[in-house]
């Protein structure tokens, strides 16, 4: 059995003292993602915090931090009744999920889970978002936690990523015929139309101007109200603050034509993985130039040339990822429903047995209609 002792942090100030250990652990744990780094975290609490509690759960061998759940509790309003969920935090904003700890020390992760579930009766239901299928975290709760005393439902997703090769000429003979096509045409009328250039910026090179810049984009795009609200803006703002000119981890792709922005890219890097975040274009372009493929090429292009061995394209299963010729990986979304708790028995209840029935009567109701 493992000999070691957990410490609940549950305070900013211990929080932030954290950063220098938190990524020395991340750095070696199997799991490789921004979103799990203390940079990533920290800066979406002092954004997003406000009405949550923290609960991370550390494993401490001697003096050395062994292993990390970042997590969070939150209230939420499920079945009209207000219910405590454990949540990874970061949630809904991060795109990876899981617990941080070192593959050489066997137990790690079933010390991580076992407090969790032994400390059921702060929460009403468990939410574990984004856990490699594979992992041992996944591992560790489907075999921990005891259908005696817990419902569990699982949600199978897949994440899609694409290998860099070390040249473009030689990663773009996995496309389609007609994708490589409508890729040199989009190419071709945006030369027609001025110079074309994605401009990369990096480390201390990424300032606030530049994330104006980037919202003054997105409010010509398809989702022009994602960086309306205080909160959306905050987050970037507070990554550039924790990181973005110490570190070469936040990564932003704008386009332009003729020195005019009209679309953008930006994520993360990691261990030469770069994580892509968020994207969008000026919808007042030309649609025959397609530029979410141009935009996508050139960041591509750029990716291979920084040395980039991996793209992820993250969560979501949208056509356009597809279009890239990518692998995928499953992922899994858990939720433990705490059988000692009446209000998570009900909320089960309805979303495993009286959801799917009003479901099917909508579905019904739809189709006699037609």
């Amino acid at each position: 059995m493992l000999k070691a002792h957990i410490k609940k942090i549950q305070d900013l100030k211990s929080f932030k003292k954290l950063d220098t250990q938190w990524n020395n652990l991340l750095a070696i744990s199997p799991i490789k993602s921004a979103f799990l780094s203390w940079e990533w975290l920290y800066s979406w609490w002092n954004v997003y915090g406000d009405d949550r509690k923290l609960w991370i759960v550390s494993v401490w061998k001697d003096e050395k931090l062994v292993g990390l759940a970042p997590l969070m509790l939150e209230t939420r309003k499920k079945s009209g009744a207000m219910l405590k969920f454990l949540v990874n935090m970061g949630t809904p904003q991060s795109d990876a999920g899981g617990f941080l700890f070192d593959p050489s020390i066997e137990g790690v992760v079933d010390k991580l889970v076992t407090y969790i579930l032994q400390h059921k009766s702060e929460w009403d239901i468990a939410e574990l978002n984004v856990l490699h299928y594979d992992g041992k975290e996944r591992e560790a709760l489907t075999r921990l936690a005891s259908p005696e005393k817990f419902y569990i439902k699982e949600e199978i997703n897949d994440h899609y990523y694409v290998g860099l090769d070390t040249d473009w000429e030689i990663y773009n003979k996995r496309l389609s015929k007609k994708f490589l096509h409508n890729l040199r045409r989009a190419s071709r009328l945006a030369d027609e139309m001025g110079l074309v250039e994605i401009r990369h910026y990096t480390g201390s090179s990424v300032k606030s101007e530049l994330i104006q810049e980037l919202i003054k984009i997105n409010r010509q795009s398809h989702y022009p109200r994602l960086y309306r609200s205080k909160e959306e803006q905050g987050l970037l703002f507070e990554l550039i603050r924790n990181g973005g000119e110490n570190h070469n981890w936040l990564d932003i792709y704008i386009l332009h034509i003729n020195n005019e922005a009209i679309a953008y890219e930006y994520g993360f890097v990691h261990e030469g993985r770069f994580e892509s975040w968020r994207a969008g274009f000026n919808t007042s372009m030309p649609q025959n130039i397609s530029v979410g493929k141009l935009l996508s090429m050139k960041v591509i292009q750029k990716c291979i040339q920084e040395g980039y061995q991996e793209i992820d394209f993250l969560r979501g299963d949208e056509a356009y990822k597809l279009e890239w010729k990518p692998d995928q990986k499953k992922y899994s979304n858990l939720r433990l429903f705490n059988k000692g708790k009446l209000s998570a028995i009900l909320s089960y209840r309805w979303l495993h047995n009286v959801k799917p029935i009003i479901k099917e009567i909508k579905g019904s109701i739809r189709r006699s209609k037609q």
